[in-house]
């Protein structure tokens, strides 16, 4: 289930000028989409992994918060590698090297293949797998609350999903 996840968020990136990523996104929460993928998992043969479209190896910090009033908060920030870019400004702020969550023609990391949807172009965002998480029972429920986080690329979401 993760392998197919992670090989449908491959063909993710800014959806600001490339009607592509909408569409793929809105495929991946269709119903229709979810049956079919369904069809694809089979619990008794393992399949090879797929090489990862991130370095692995990123540094992200977190800070998960509930207040007494149930208000959850999740924040994640990350430098995408340890000491991010390695610039400070004068101020003492260490910049981050987010630059790293772009596809980079010609340039491949773990031997993935870089994707269009998400090259470097002025003014894109890059692709990115921190995922501050909240669960909370259904409205009117009593129930547990759960916040979590995780880091270090597109493991992350195998993280989150198995705790």
């Amino acid at each position: 289930t993760l392998k197919i996840a992670l090989s449908l968020a491959s063909n993710l990136g800014d959806p600001s000028g490339d009607v592509s990523v909408t569409h793929t996104a809105e495929g991946m929460v269709s119903k229709s989409e979810a049956n079919f993928l369904h069809q694809l998992i089979n619990n008794s043969q393992l399949f090879p992994v797929p090489h990862s479209p991130l370095e692995s190896g990123t540094a992200a910090s977190q800070v998960l918060v509930m207040g007494p009033d149930d208000f959850i908060v999740a924040v994640v920030s990350s430098l995408n590698r340890p000491f991010g870019s390695g610039i400070v400004t004068p101020s003492g702020i260490l910049l981050n090297s987010q630059m790293l969550d772009f596809s980079w023609q010609n340039k491949t990391m773990n031997h993935s293949i870089p994707r269009p949807q998400n090259l470097l172009q002025p003014r894109k965002r890059p692709r990115s797998f921190l995922l501050p998480t909240i669960v909370r029972p259904s409205e009117g429920m009593c129930g547990t609350y759960l916040c979590l986080g995780a880091n270090n690329g597109d493991r992350a979401l195998s993280s989150i999903v198995q705790v």
